[in-house]
Parts: C-alpha cells; structure tokens; sequence
C-alpha cells in the first residue's frame, strides 16, 4: 500500500463503511451516547472547573474619584437575598419543581428520560451563565453602588482626581474590596433569571400553556417563576449592591441561557406534544413511521391475490 493510500484511509476512516453523523457526532444517530447527553455531562463538568478558577480570579481594578456620589451609598451588611439563598431560589427550587412534576404528571414509559432531559437543561442553564457572569465581571472590574462604603478612602485623598484602591483605600477586608469591582452584570439577575425563566418555560411546555384552547392560568402559573426572578433582581438594587444597568444585563444574560437551554432541548410550546424533549418526539415518529409501514406490508395482496383478482376481472 502506497503513502497516499494509506493517508487517505486515515482520513476517511470514519466513511468507509457507515457515514457520521454530525449532529450526533458518532456513527448511530439512535445512539445511547446521542440520546442521553453525554456530552452535555462533559460539559458540565468543564464549566465546574471553569467555574472555580473564575470566581476566585482576581477582577479588574478600575479607577474611580472618591466625590463619586454613584458608588457612595451604605454597605449592606444584611442583603435581602444573600449568596446561599440564591443558589436556593434559582437551582434547588427549580430542580425539585422539575423532578417533582416529571415523576406525577410523565407517562410511566418516558418519566426517566423528561426528568433526565430537563434537569440536564437546567443545569448547563444555571451553570453556562454562571460562569459567562464571573468572566464579564473581572473584566469590567466597575465599581458597585457602595464601593466607597467597601474602600474607606483615607483622609485628604484629593476629589475629582482619578485614584487607584491600592493607593487611597484602608481597608483591611481585602476580599470584601475586590468584590466592590463585579458589579457589571449583576451574577444574583443572571442566575435567577437563568434558573426561574427556564423553569417557567418547562412549566408551560408541561402544561401546554401555549395551546390555544387551554385556559390562561396555566400560563399565569408557568410566569410565577420569572416573576421571582425579576424580585430577586431588584432586591439587588434595594441593597446598593448594583445598579439598575448591571440588573437589566444579568437578567438578559440569564434569560438567553434560560431559552437556548430550553429550546435545544424541547419544542416549541405551540407543539401539541410541547411536554415531551425533542428527541422522544422523533422515536415516536420512527415508531409511528414503522408502524404504518408494517401496517401496509401485512395489508399488501399476495402474488397469488393479485393473480386471481386479475382472472376474475377477465372472467
């Protein structure tokens, strides 16, 4: 076998004898690989890692004047809804909504794989925005409402005159002060909205909601979520924790996660069947497919049928 023989067949290994496929990214488009998202669990996992290197890194040290009456307001020591709660609200609460819901209203033969398939889109919601959050955050590095209250400038630092905290700030809690930086966007908005709006986007998708002939409180249900999201949000405003700008673009971020989570995941909420992942859709389809198929292969006239339909005419 010649060089350039041998280099072909490694190229075009993968098409010799199957074709690949390359929305599945293996050789069996049906794969258990396909079906149950390995790849989204890898993925995953990458933004943990992800995750912890970002929230730890140090942001970008902007410079401020210390006349700035937008970052002047009082350090909350009490925020109305701190860190812990948060995580609470926009990841425990919708995951056990989600699970809760699949196990009672699912058909017994897909209640597995809608809960599997939701909580998947869950959480790579929550997670993708999480860390999208922490990166634009350092490196913005703009100071949040209380940033003064966080840098306790020294006397006689000069006013409307540009400084940087390591030279005017005297602080000891040093953590406290980087974190006056990560205003823009706000992470609480982000998250909420990421983690509430795609639960109400799977309540409505469960309820039908988008169907014409049911009634509006399932919609009106399926929007309690994204209400919640948007009280969180504001509570970060109420606490001088961030401005109304940083508020409005976490809650964007966090809303486009929530639809691209959902929606590569599920149908359109206009679909009869909007309850069931995409993927099950189509097994129902080939099954149907299949079906009807079998169907008119057991209903087709023999030969001999055939031949003693065409005598009888005659005769």
């Amino acid at each position: 076998m010649s060089i350039q023989e041998t280099l072909y067949d490694i190229v075009n290994y993968f098409h010799k004898d199957k074709t690949l496929n390359r929305l599945t990214g293996s050789l069996n488009p049906k794969s258990f690989f396909f079906k149950w998202r390995i790849t989204d669990i890898f993925t995953l996992i990458i933004l943990g890692v992800i995750y912890v290197v970002t929230y730890n890194d140090k942001p970008f040290e902007r410079q401020f004047y210390v006349n700035d009456i937008t970052i002047s307001h009082p350090f909350a020591e009490k925020e109305r809804v701190s860190g812990s709660q948060l995580f609470l609200y926009a990841l425990w609460f919708p995951l056990t909504l989600l699970v809760s819901v699949s196990l009672v209203i699912t058909r017994p033969k897909y209640k597995m794989y809608v809960m599997y398939t939701s909580v998947i889109g869950l959480l790579l919601s929550v997670a993708t925005t999480s860390v999208f959050t922490d990166i634009i955050k350092n490196q913005i590095g703009r100071h949040r409402p209380d940033f003064l209250a966080r840098c306790v400038p020294k006397d006689g630092t000069p006013k409307n005159v540009l400084v940087y905290a390591k030279d005017v700030c005297t602080t000891d809690n040093m953590s406290r002060l980087y974190d006056g930086f990560r205003t823009t966007p706000s992470g609480h908005s982000s998250l909420s909205f990421a983690g509430l709006s795609y639960s109400s986007l799977w309540l409505a998708g469960q309820l039908v909601a988008g169907n014409d002939s049911v009634g509006s409180w399932r919609t009106i249900i399926s929007f309690i979520p994204t209400l919640g999201a948007a009280f969180i949000a504001l509570s970060r405003t109420q606490d001088y924790r961030h401005h109304f700008v940083d508020v409005f673009i976490g809650s964007l971020i966090g809303l486009v996660a929530a639809f691209w989570s959902y929606y590569r995941l599920f149908p359109s909420l206009k679909n009869r069947k909007s309850y069931y992942p995409i993927f099950t859709l189509k097994e129902q389809q080939d099954e149907l497919t299949e079906e009807n198929r079998s169907r008119s292969n057991h209903l087709q006239p023999t030969h001999s049928d055939v031949s003693y339909s065409v005598i009888s005419d005659t005769v």
